[in-house]
């Protein structure tokens, strides 16, 4: 088939059969760590309780905990949300393990959202909790949730190593429960990796465990891993009655979710033993109970196994409506590399090349990364099957006439394959090259842009500086003098009361003037940073802003003096900017100091906004500026009504890359 080898992380498997599946696959991984969330019924009765003043605070971040669990897998907004009340509850307690909890779950609902550099940073933070609480539990749940993480990166032996050292924790404290989810895991991780023998291996131990705990939901998932090997090994009727397993525990377990993703998985070995029938109809069904939970990624990999099922039938206009409709649903889903390649795949066959090179354009958005190397390979493995199979078709011509005239057929097929794929291969490569120097263009713009920027704010540096000094030393000191001669003034002239009155209240005038002056000098440079560093003119900043609270965690070695003025000023007018505009009673600043890296973060319970909607004011505007032209990164988190996080963060040279 013409897209046959199209890669995103797996370059020699991922065509468009075998990436719907690995898809499939990955959502298994998400569910064996989070669950499906069949607590979900039990929502509205959490909610309600939380308006109650007697609760504890242990008890209201078990009931935050409970209902960001519930939420996960069908609305992430309301799980982030409350993975959000518990941690700030849990920080204000300063309890550890909770923190470690609910970053966990912040990990996690980024992870589903396709963040998977936010769900990095999250999960880090828990397991450093974790190991600093000593919790060895809650250490194995996240070194179990990094590992799918992990898988997600494509990268299999970190991934296999974070289960593992999972799995030993499980194993010291007979945790028969956690046993089974990262046996499991590893599992589906070995079949990933196509080491068969072994993920057979712990798929049969994971079962045995499953059925000794009659975990109908893990029995499910075990069933369809299984049934993949079966098929990979040619074990196809042991392979169709693993798969129908887990369609009958699927249908009386109750969760639409789970429902969705064995079906889904049912049609993928369907297709591989080439039943497009029955894949067809388990794809159509599995639709029905993704739209039934509102899941786009569970619908948009839906569509694709039907439009491979549909392939598979030689129906290819309805292969093509069903992937475009997936494409639809869910545009910014790694599967729309898949569905773009169905599309593709049914205008080659029904003859649309320009609709069929109009989608392969859109295919190559995906896989910019992409080099000639790799197209160069994909001819060269589409020459080898030509020749195989024309070895075959000579082989075959002895056998009788109707081989002959079939394997003519898929020889002719292969031609224009191989002739569609050069093509393509050659229109790729000038799309690329144009592409790269595109990039470089941007790329030279982008750095001449940040040193002017990064001029005038040496310059701004430089003037605040001067100005501060001015003020403080010069106009300051002149103050000074003038209130030291007028109590001299005083003290040698005779004046009448009413004039002493008048003359004590300009004498106090000029105090509350050296007092401004000296605070408008040292909110332009203050003292405290030049002298002590950003942790301590931090703090110092905070403790004069009512309702602010400053944390620092990490080391406090002193950083560049312009990057330290830089994140001083960024965070000041962060919370400048909450002051005027959010009506916020709680600001918390939060510095985390690293050997490589330095990151801040200003959250609020303010009134929030939209961060996508286009306004008048610049400020934020400006501060990404600041923060772009030291190579860092601003990320808003807001939601009208539900406050404000901006995170900062900065890349530090360590002495090894100096």
């Amino acid at each position: 088939m013409l897209v046959a080898n199209m890669n995103l992380d797996k370059p020699e498997e991922m065509n468009p059969k075998t990436f719907c599946g690995n898809m499939i696959w990955l959502i298994w991984a998400v569910l064996l760590v989070f669950g499906t969330n069949v607590r979900a019924q039990n929502l509205d009765s959490l909610e309600l309780l939380l308006p109650k003043k007697d609760m504890t605070p242990e008890e209201r971040m078990n009931i935050y905990y409970e209902l960001c669990w519930g939420y996960f897998n069908f609305d992430y907004d309301k799980s982030r949300e409350y993975a959000y009340l518990g941690l700030n509850l849990a920080k204000k307690e300063k309890n550890d393990l909770w923190q470690a909890k609910f970053n966990r779950m912040y990990s996690g609902v980024f992870f589903r959202l396709g963040d998977s550099d936010s769900a990095l940073f999250y999960i880090d933070k828990s397991l450093a909790l974790a190991q600093k609480c000593g919790d060895e539990m809650e250490e194995a749940n996240v070194w179990s949730v990094k590992g799918t993480i992990y898988i997600a990166r494509g990268k299999y032996p970190e991934a296999l190593e974070f289960q593992i050292n999972a799995l030993k924790f499980y194993e010291n404290s007979d945790d028969k429960s956690g046993i089974l989810t990262v046996t499991a895991n590893i599992a589906l991780l070995y079949q990933y990796m196509e080491q068969l023998n072994h993920a057979e291996k712990y798929a049969l131990k994971a079962k045995v465990l499953a059925e000794e705990l009659d975990d109908k939901e893990k029995l499910i998932q075990i069933n369809s891993c299984l049934s993949d090997i079966y098929v990979k090994t040619n074990r196809k009727e042991q392979a169709v009655k693993s798969m129908q397993k887990s369609i009958d525990l699927a249908h009386s377990f109750g969760s639409q979710l789970l429902l969705a993703n064995t079906l889904q998985y049912a049609a993928h070995i369907y297709i591989n033993v080439e039943r497009y029938d029955l894949a067809l109809k388990y794809a159509e069904e599995s639709l029905e109970s993704a739209k039934s939970v509102g899941s786009t990624d569970h619908i948009a990999a839906a569509y694709s196994v039907m439009a491979r099922a549909q392939f598979g039938l030689g129906r290819y206009a309805e292969s093509e409506t069903a992937a475009l409709q997936g494409f639809g649903t869910d545009s910014a889903s790694v599967i729309s590399s898949a569905l773009l390649a169905s599309v593709v795949e049914a205008n080659i066959m029904t003859g649309n090349k320009k609709k069929a090179l109009e989608y392969y354009n859109k295919y190559c958005d995906f896989i910019e990364s992409r080099n000639v190397n790799e197209l160069e390979r994909q001819i060269s493995e589409m020459e080898v099957k030509y020749e195989t199979e024309k070895k075959e078709l000579k082989i075959s011509v002895l056998e009788s006439e109707k081989q002959l005239l079939e394997k003519e057929r898929r020889l002719t097929l292969w031609l224009s394959i191989a002739g569609g794929t050069a093509l393509l291969s050659a229109l790729a490569f000038f799309v690329v090259r144009q592409r790269l120097i595109r990039q470089k263009v941007v790329r030279l713009e982008r750095e001449k842009q940040l040193i002017a920027t990064q001029a005038v704010l040496d310059g701004e540096t430089a003037e605040r500086t001067r100005l501060a000094r001015d003020l403080h030393d010069g106009l300051g000191g002149m103050l000074s003098v003038v209130k030291l001669n007028l109590n001299d003034m005083k003290n040698g002239v005779s004046i009448e009361s009413e004039d002493v009155m008048r003359f004590d209240r300009v004498v106090g005038l000029l105090d509350e003037s050296i007092r401004e002056l000296r605070r408008v000098a040292h909110n332009m440079m203050p003292d405290s940073l030049t002298r002590y560093g950003l942790r301590v003119s931090l703090n110092d900043f905070c403790n004069d802003i009512p309702g602010a609270v400053f944390s620092h965690y990490g080391n406090d070695e002193r950083l560049d003096p312009k990057l330290e003025v830089m994140i001083y000023r960024t965070v000041h007018e962060l919370v400048n900017n909450v002051l005027k505009h959010a009506g916020a009673d709680e600001i918390i600043v939060q510095m985390v100091q690293e050997s490589d890296r330095v990151s801040i973060a200003v959250q609020d319970n303010g009134r929030g906004f939209d961060p996508d909607a286009e306004t008048s004011g610049t400020g934020l505007k400006n501060i990404r500026n600041r923060v772009g032209s030291y190579n860092g990164r601003m990320e808003i988190y807001s939601e009208p009504g539900k406050g404000t996080e901006i995170s900062v963060e900065f890349k530090l040279m360590t002495d090894d890359k100096k």
